[in-house]
């Protein structure tokens, strides 16, 4: 050992130093390739996670308010149509449904000289339910009769009215011989297509 210090120390400065440089660069390259690298390439890596990850949260953070979203709306949807189904009644509940609006004709104080459930009109997605009534009142009855009529939960349309004076044309207390047609829906299931309407369709598409 101490025969190399000698020899190193019989070096001129010049060349001792370059030595040191040298040796220091090839521990440095060495710190470099050993160490710094593979530490440079694992930093990098986890960055790239990180990127990634970041992504994946907000695109879970933008599913989890999308279907905040879309259950505030179904929520919504389900209540419209639960207050949907409240207006149209089931095809159980018709006769006791007119049997109310025949109820509400009475307690107006109207007489009810006919009162006839039509035949059913099948429309896209409801059917009508038409009752032909032939009614005798006054005016301010019949005012009551439509009053009642329009505040039921469910939906009753009258139309096709038609009154006529008994008696005296100018007593405006006077007698009326009314007619009309009042109207009740229920919700029509849709209906599955036949065979031939699903031949047509693959016909069109051809």
């Amino acid at each position: 050992m101490n025969e190399f210090i000698d020899r190193f120390n019989s070096v001129p400065l010049a060349q001792r130093v370059l030595a040191l440089i040298l040796l220091m660069s090839v521990i440095a390259v060495g710190f470099w390739f050993v160490f710094l690298s593979p530490m440079n390439d694992e930093i990098a890596s986890n960055e790239q996670k990180l990127v990634e990850l970041q992504r994946e949260k907000e695109r879970l953070d933008q599913l989890k308010r999308n279907r905040a979203v879309v259950l505030r709306q179904l929520e919504k949807l389900k209540r419209q149509l639960l207050i949907a189904q409240e207006k149209l009644p089931q095809d159980a509940e018709i006769p006791s449904l007119l049997q109310r609006i025949h109820n509400q004709a009475k307690t107006a104080g109207l007489e009810i000289l006919m009162f006839r459930r039509e035949p059913d009109v099948t429309q896209q997605y409801y059917i009508e339910i038409p009752v032909r009534m032939e009614l005798s009142g006054t005016y301010d009855e019949l005012a009551n009769f439509l009053y009642y009529v329009g505040r039921m939960t469910r939906i009753v349309n009258v139309k096709d009215l038609a009154m006529k004076r008994k008696g005296a044309k100018l007593d405006p207390d006077g007698e009326l011989s009314i007619s009309a047609l009042g109207t009740t829906f229920r919700y029509a299931e849709p209906k599955a297509p036949t065979k031939d309407k699903k031949a047509k369709r693959r016909g069109k598409k051809k």
